[in-house]
């Protein structure tokens, strides 16, 4: 993968000071909406945590990381709507994107006890997340019989999650397929890279990986499966502007700038705890 350029790494580091300071915003000790605050904590973290791997700030991203999963819980403890199960889904996806093998049991044992309705979600529809807990738990048939629904999903205009690709990988994946997988990965990978070249703006965070291949990537290697190795290059570079211009005399608003990804990300495919 190509080195940041240097106006790229200055307009990150601006961007993570903007996230640490939002970090130090939120304070659960004294917010009048605990879950608020836990939740903000937490997916600001992640975004903070992401973007200084990207500076090669190791110490900082790892720092940043060791608070996701804590506030994840706390936000889980502190909501008090019985059928909002998004802070389930966000504490389950933040564990098996930082690698929290212990955490992804239980929250995959819990989603599968949940009545699941289908109009609350953090970022994916429920389904995905069920069908991601049956193959960590190696339940492939269960995970197989889910996918006439994803690929009604990926049929839908509406949604921008679950797109043309995903039934494709994860049968690759259950059938350890390299060209099901290649194929697949490709698909969304096309698709996401597409979003971002028309994205006007700052790209946000998860722009710079592609949540839904990495994800199928983490639960592949569970199940034994090497999806990274099968799919080929998984790097990108894409392009975007100066984010919040204003009162930022350092960088030129409307700058166009360069950000070189690898869009399965290594620092998501390793175990923390």
């Amino acid at each position: 993968m190509k080195q940041l350029p240097d106006d790229t790494k200055q307009e990150l580091s601006i961007q993570l000071k903007d996230t640490l300071q939002t970090i130090e915003c939120y304070n659960p000790a004294t917010a009048a909406n605990k879950v608020t605050s836990y939740y903000g904590t937490a997916g600001t973290s992640f975004v903070g945590g992401f973007k200084a791997n990207l500076l090669g700030d190791e110490n900082l991203s790892e720092k940043l990381f060791a608070d996701v999963i804590p506030n994840s819980r706390m936000a889980v403890a502190e909501n008090k709507v019985s059928h909002d199960n998004s802070y389930q889904y966000a504490l389950f996806s933040y564990a098996l994107l930082l690698g929290y093998e212990e955490q992804v049991e239980e929250s995959a044992a819990v989603l599968l006890a949940l009545d699941i309705p289908n109009d609350i979600r953090f970022r994916a529809p429920p389904e995905f997340y069920l069908m991601l807990a049956h193959l960590w738990r190696g339940e492939t048939d269960a995970a197989m019989q889910m996918l006439g629904g994803i690929e009604k999903l990926e049929s839908k205009k509406s949604e921008f999650y679950i797109q043309p690709g995903v039934s494709k990988l994860v049968r690759g994946v259950v059938n350890n397929e390299p060209s099901l997988m290649k194929e697949g990965a490709h698909l969304l990978f096309d698709k996401h890279l597409h979003t971002t070249k028309y994205f006007r703006t700052a790209l946000e965070n998860n722009h710079y990986f592609c949540e839904p291949v990495t994800l199928l990537t983490i639960v592949g290697r569970k199940l034994g499966v090497d999806v990274k190795a099968n799919i080929g290059d998984t790097t990108a570079v894409l392009k975007t502007k100066t984010f919040s211009p204003i009162d930022r005399p350092e960088i030129p608003a409307n700058k166009k700038f360069e950000v070189p990804v690898d869009l399965v990300p290594s620092c998501f495919l390793k175990t923390r705890g």
